[in-house]
């Protein structure tokens, strides 16, 4: 997803991916955008002149929702929650000095999660932009709260509505979803395997969890040498499991651990989430094998999909953002 630009591959107003699951529209006024909005009891107001273009696309998996809106205007959003029953964690895509704010509190998209005290909806975007919110059931969202040891996510802090992440923490978020999306856009048919919806919620949940920062009157977990043993052996675990599926809860359970205590020792060592090393450590293992391979006998989009990488362009992205070229640039250079 080009989120510079802030368009998902120009949605229509029919899916046509086979999958009802997943629902893509585009608006060319804002009439036609506020009527599918007011059935959902909100109410938008365009604040800024122009003709509005607009995009709306919906994944489900499961019993989580990941919803994108994009709009070239300013708008302002209010009524009654997206979804009763959920929390809703919502992030903005931009990186300009746009203004916006919930609940009249300014946001950074670099770095603000807000909108989830589930309450009703108050959202402003002066000059347009892109938004993206995350629904996950109440009870979901406490259960893996409390597998993670995260007990100071409770009502307190969800009555807050907004927390800033670290950036690198938002980035970590935002990549997942750039390929979520892009999925849901390319590949549709990949939501229809019966494991993912599982393997999402897995994912995905921990993932935001362990993004949110900890109190700081919060437990430490381990010592530091407990800690370097557990971080040690996540480590021989992560590389027994380059080319398979590992979800952070999937780790920690092998480990006898809490996904809480491996992400506060990856980040404390490595700087890191354990998923990020993860992906780090697959992007080096590609790489390998691309210096291993002869070109006319390697197709790279291929090898990136058995480690994990299914989008063809966030990979290309993500493997120059980690070497400094291109894979196939690599590729060549082993044929020289």
């Amino acid at each position: 997803m080009n989120t510079k630009n802030s368009k998902v591959a120009q949605a229509k107003d029919t899916p046509g991916t086979g999958n009802q699951k997943i629902i893509c529209k585009s608006f060319t006024d804002v009439d036609g955008f506020k009527e599918f909005f007011a059935d959902r009891g909100r109410e938008i107001v365009q604040i800024s002149p122009g003709f509005l273009q607009a995009e709306v696309l919906s994944i489900q998996v499961g019993n989580l929702y990941f919803v994108y809106n994009q709009a070239n205007q300013g708008l302002q959003f209010s009524g009654d929650p997206p979804i009763k029953g959920n929390i809703g964690f919502a992030i903005i895509w931009s990186e300009s000095e746009k203004e916006y704010y919930s609940f009249r509190h300014p946001i950074d998209p670099q770095r603000t999660i807000f909108g989830f005290n589930n309450k009703e909806t108050d959202f402003i975007s002066s000059h347009g932009g892109t938004l993206t919110q995350i629904f996950i059931p109440v009870q979901t969202f406490h259960a893996y709260a409390d597998k993670l040891q995260r007990h100071d996510l409770d009502d307190s802090f969800l009555s807050k509505n907004h927390v800033n992440l670290l950036p690198t923490g938002m980035t970590e978020i935002k990549d997942y979803l750039k390929q979520l999306f892009w999925l849901a856009v390319h590949q549709p048919s990949w939501f229809q395997n019966p494991h993912i919806e599982k393997l999402v919620a897995d994912d995905f949940i921990p993932l935001l969890i362990s993004q949110i920062p900890i109190k700081l009157n919060s437990k430490c977990f381990f010592k530091p040498s407990r800690r370097a043993k557990l971080i040690a052996q996540a480590e021989t675990e992560i590389l027994a499991n380059l080319e398979k599926p590992l979800t952070l809860k999937q780790l920690a359970q092998n480990l006898g651990s809490s996904s809480a205590a491996l992400s506060f020792g990856f980040k404390d060592l490595f700087g890191v989430s354990p998923m990020r090393y993860l992906k780090v450590r697959r992007l080096n293992a590609v790489r390998q094998h691309l210096k291993a391979r002869e070109p006319e006998n390697c197709t790279i989009a291929i090898l990136a999909s058995e480690f994990g990488f299914y989008s063809p362009c966030h990979f290309t992205k993500d493997y120059k953002t980690m070497f400094g070229e291109l894979p196939s640039e690599t590729l060549r250079k082993n044929a020289k």
